[in-house]
């Protein structure tokens, strides 16, 4: 598989935002050919492919090993890893097998860079990367030091070494950079507030771009920052959650033994109930997924079992504006956000909320079953077609059939906004 015709599937603009990212200069007047032929010569050197493969984790370098000599089968635990490597531009998915493999110019320029020096600086970066990716996941905003307590778990570098390689890595894979205190206007700030530092913070630059700064750090308040396991980190960065936390573990079982779930799709499940309480999202819509998806529970007893394994999960799960603490962390204390409410999106859902909302509510989980339904008048014949139609009002979710017959959804049909 080349690269070079792998660019050719991109657009001119995609090209030029990432000649962008590259630094390379005067490109907006090439037309496509000429500039794929530039990208190329700046990206397949000895210098550029260096910088940003030895910034490669353990596991992609792994993967990238082997997928030089063959295409790779990619497991589930492997994903995150060859999408990375798709995205630094390393490899891609070949068509139809689905099988991971490098770029013949990327192998062919690596094999001259596979020295002794490259391989102890990539175990160096590697891990750095993986502490950043856990740093813009968790942190968004860190003083330099604690960015050095997660690094020192692992490799035993002074921290101006640390700052150095920060420097030294491309600003399109740690999408983060180091900035003064002076910068925002809180070098003032007192000395034993979480986010001191006098050698600076690391921040992600989304949270620039999308002016979230202020807001976060509000969010964060006077929290102090979670410092993770090494273990803790590996699997966050290489699965996308924490499973090997004993709320998660619970989970996964849950799905395997109970729902009949090959590990794959539990494993999916998982990270897709990690990913809802990310982002702060009513625990419902986990259930409507899987409606979605029609993953359906045989019983109340079963539907009561996986809510309360959900919301000690959401309970469990790390976040952001709590500075990597999950909301367990910090009972007693004002969460941010708060304890989402449970909003169904189908009759189905509503039922077995109905059912089980009580319990929620003791567990002070806050549970809205008509807030998200619309009211509308239908008719009813209780004694056949050849009988008189009963006008009846129904509550209709947007999950839910739509009444008019067309077969698709409420919500992508009459209820559509």
């Amino acid at each position: 598989m080349l690269l070079k015709e792998h660019l050719e599937e991109y657009t001119k603009d995609q090209l030029l935002e990432q000649a962008r990212s590259f630094e390379i200069k005067k490109c907006s007047g090439l037309r496509k050919a000429a500039l794929i032929d530039r990208i190329m010569e700046c990206f397949c050197t000895e210098e550029v492919l260096r910088s940003r493969m030895s910034c490669l984790t353990k596991e992609e370098m792994s993967l990238f090993r082997k997928a030089c000599d063959m295409p790779q089968d990619i497991s589930i635990n492997q994903i995150m890893d060859g999408m990375q490597l798709c995205r630094y531009w390393l490899g891609s998915f070949e068509d139809p097998t689905d099988k991971f493999c490098v770029f013949e110019e990327v192998s062919e320029v690596f094999r001259k860079i596979d020295d002794e020096a490259f391989r102890t600086e990539q175990l160096r970066k590697g891990w750095l990367v993986k502490c950043v990716q856990f740093f813009v996941s968790y942190y968004g905003i860190a003083p330099l030091e604690i960015i050095y307590k997660l690094y020192k778990l692992k490799v035993k570098d002074t921290i101006d070494e640390m700052i150095d390689m920060l420097w030294e890595m491309p600003v399109d894979i740690v999408e983060s950079c180091i900035f003064p205190m002076e910068s925002f206007g809180i070098q003032d700030w007192p000395m034993d507030d979480p986010i001191y530092s006098p050698r600076g913070l690391l921040i992600h630059i989304p949270i620039l771009e999308n002016k979230e700064f202020e807001y976060l750090l509000n969010q964060q308040m006077d929290k102090e920052f979670y410092i993770p396991s090494v273990q803790q980190i590996e699997e966050i960065c290489s699965i996308g959650y924490e499973s090997s936390s004993l709320a998660y573990k619970k989970l996964e079982s849950f799905f395997i033994r109970k729902m009949d779930m090959p590990y794959e799709h539990a494993v999916t499940w998982c990270l897709q109930v990690w990913a809802n309480s990310y982002e702060g999202e009513s625990p419902a819509d986990v259930i409507n997924k899987m409606s979605d998806a029609d993953v359906e529970f045989e019983s109340e007893k079963q539907m009561n079992e996986f809510v309360g394994l959900l919301m000690d999960a959401h309970n469990n799960t790390r976040m952001k504006e709590n500075r990597g603490h999950n909301p367990n962390e910090l009972t007693g204390r004002k969460l941010a956000g708060g304890m989402p409410t449970i909003v169904p999106g189908s009759s189905h859902a509503a039922a077995m909320l109905r059912d089980v909302a009580p319990q929620l509510k003791e567990m002070g989980i806050p549970v809205d079953l008509e807030g998200n339904a619309d009211t509308i008048a239908t008719s009813l014949y209780p004694n056949g077609l050849g009988g008189k139609a009963v006008s009846v009002e129904k509550k209709i979710y947007p999950n839910d059939p739509c009444p008019c017959g067309s077969g698709k959804k409420y919500k992508k049909c009459c209820g559509r906004k």
